[in-house]
């Protein structure tokens, strides 16, 4: 079954950005890119997760926060890499508003 993520970059070069499409490509994913900072992914082999994807997106985008998104028909699951202090996590918001 495809699979469909949400991919949101605090900042990015062009050069990071086009390592990334070839990445896209190498895995034959789907992908929407008309906003800077902003993917939408798809998965025909339904193989991926929010999760691999993040550590994946490490080796194009080091120490950029970001926020991975998947998308599903009935239950959707998120993973991301940011502030975790208190007071100023980049979470708080998500767990108590999107996962519940």
């Amino acid at each position: 079954m495809k699979k469909r993520f949400v991919v949101a970059l605090d900042s990015s070069t062009k050069e990071q950005d086009e390592k990334f499409k070839e990445y896209i490509k190498t895995n034959k994913y789907g992908w929407w890119h008309w906003i800077d900072g902003f993917w939408l992914l798809v998965d025909s082999s339904g193989q991926l997760t929010a999760k691999k994807l993040r550590s994946d997106l490490d080796e194009f985008y080091p120490r950029v926060r970001r926020v991975v998104l998947e998308l599903r028909d009935n239950d959707d699951t998120w993973s991301g890499f940011g502030p975790k202090k208190d007071g100023k996590s980049m979470f708080d918001w998500l767990h108590r508003n999107w996962t519940s």
